[in-house]
């Protein structure tokens, strides 16, 4: 006798059920999103499951459960690594190979070429030479920093901030060390945003902020594609967000300068005369951003993606056609964990912080990364020291070689809450950096003083929420451990310009804060 589909499909339900109920298995309902939702609003005595929410500085919301029913990943167009909007990676591999791991140094501490020495000898393979150089004075301690890691491969990275003049000294040291420079593989730092918020070489004239800046990004842009020619592999111009962060700026805050900073020089670079068939796509690709990383790893992974989600946007609507076939972004992202977040009281769980903001960097898909000292801010030395430079690169090299986490490609991808995260952590910086454009872009809304007035609302909200408890700093002012140590603070320039850095522990170390 024949039997019908569904017949067949009931008999062996039925065959299966008896089979497990003869070996003694258990089986039980799936239960709902509801159901957990009654469960827990049970646990907490009628209590709304609001209460177990918890909001970012920036406003976001994140909440104690992620469901595929409530953030599912079916219709997020995220795709996979190297799709459209890119999300999970700028290229199909993401950082399967690894990541460029970068250690900075002073070149005009007598020290560095020795520590340089050390580091490119035990797996670190780039360097940051730190702001502050001058082009004549430490013309002779950079070659002698930086001139040997450089002939034997290591990339060179000049913070930003730097200037073209930066840039062809360091060409010079280049060249006398015999280095090819078609195959230098470099950032230089060019960055006057970068130089007007640290102060490294502000402009004198205050009522000529804007004309001054926006000349200086022009010139610089043409040097740039000069730059380009004659050193292709060098990323010249850069956009750096970090120093944003370390005057107080939220998350979202940061990423909006960063994009601001990015389509600044695009505009720039469209307006060079000479600059041949130099496209947008192209034009992007000389430009490298900078993010810093903070102590919550999946906070700092999800603006290294939303970065990538709203430079997509940016570039769409420059014209460039991302979401076709085969297409890759042009985006080069090094991530710096914070320095904001080090503390002098209890220094060693920077180290701790330390890890978390590389580990979310790595996630996120960060193409380079630097791991500050835990002693970079004065807290155990004034000026660090050795053990700091080592432990930092130690992070970074236990991540890659013994954690493996970069083997994975994509580790953090169709995580309901990174993804979610994500979204919003692209739509507050996309507000942001639209807050930037409307004020006139980049070089006016830092002449105007925009830029600062909304990074100093965003210092004080989260001094705020660090007083009122709502904001952990483990050793700071919670799990203050009673022989904890606390550095004396290094000299401070009260004149020193720029907008400073605002560490989120120096009220608790300046001053009689109570902590539990």
């Amino acid at each position: 006798m024949s039997e019908t589909g569904t017949e067949i499909g009931a008999a062996a339900s039925a065959t299966a059920s008896a089979a497990e109920r003869s070996a003694g298995v258990v089986r039980f309902d799936e239960p709902s999103h509801e159901d957990w939702e009654s469960a827990a609003v049970a646990a907490l005595g009628g209590e709304p499951l609001s209460g177990l929410d918890s909001t970012l500085l920036d406003g976001i919301v994140t909440s104690p459960l992620y469901t595929p029913s409530e953030h599912g990943t079916e219709n997020d167009p995220a795709g996979l690594p190297g799709s459209f909007p890119f999300a999970r990676g700028a290229a199909a591999t993401s950082n399967r190979a690894g990541w460029e791991i970068r250690q900075t140094h002073d070149v005009r501490r007598a020290e560095t070429p020795d520590a340089v020495a050390v580091d490119t000898t035990a797996g670190v393979n780039a360097i940051t030479v730190a702001r502050g150089w001058d082009v004549e004075l430490h013309a002779a301690a950079l070659a002698a920093g930086v001139a040997d890691a450089a002939a034997a491969g290591a990339t060179i990275h000049l913070a930003a901030g730097t200037t073209p003049a930066h840039a062809e000294a360091f060409a010079a040291v280049l060249d006398e060390a015999g280095t090819d420079l078609r195959a230098a593989s470099s950032w230089l730092g060019i960055d006057p945003a970068a130089r007007f918020v640290t102060g490294w070489i502000g402009l004198s004239d205050a009522s000529n902020r804007a004309e001054g800046l926006a000349a200086e990004v022009s010139g610089a842009a043409d040097a740039a594609v000069s730059m380009s020619q004659r050193w292709p592999a060098t990323t010249p111009l850069e956009s750096d967000g970090s120093v944003f962060a370390d005057a107080g700026a939220s998350d979202a805050g940061e990423l909006g300068a960063a994009l601001a900073g990015g389509l600044m020089w695009l505009r720039a670079l469209s307006d060079v005369a000479d600059r041949g068939d130099l496209g947008v796509a192209a034009a992007s690709g000389l430009v490298g951003f900078t993010l810093s990383g903070g102590p919550d790893p999946f906070v700092t992974a999800a603006k290294c993606r939303a970065l990538r989600v709203c430079w997509t946007r940016v570039l769409q609507a420059c014209g460039v056609d991302l979401a076709a076939e085969g297409r890759q972004l042009p985006l080069k992202l090094h991530a710096v964990t914070s320095t904001a977040m080090l503390a002098r009281r209890d220094p060693w769980v920077n180290m701790l912080r330390s890890t978390a903001a590389c580990f979310g960097a790595i996630i996120g898909g960060a193409d380079a990364i630097t791991v500050q000292p835990f002693d970079a801010a004065g807290a155990v030395t004034p000026d660090g020291g050795p053990l700091g430079l080592r432990v930092a690169a130690n992070t970074q090299l236990m991540l890659a070689e013994e954690s493996r986490v970069g083997a994975v490609i994509d580790p953090g991808g169709g995580s309901w809450y990174l993804e979610e995260l994500t979204a919003q952590m692209a739509r507050e910086a996309w507000q942001r950096f639209q807050s930037i454009e409307a004020a006139g872009g980049m070089c006016d809304a830092l002449a105007s003083g925009q830029l600062y007035s909304d990074v100093a609302t965003d210092r004080a909200r989260r001094d705020e929420a660090i007083t009122a408890g709502q904001r952990v700093l483990v050793g700071v002012n919670e799990f203050v451990a009673d022989d904890e140590h606390v550095a004396e603070a290094p000299p401070q320039n009260a004149t020193a310009p720029g907008w400073g850095l605002h560490r989120w522990a120096a009220a608790y170390e300046n001053s009689s804060h109570e902590h539990r």
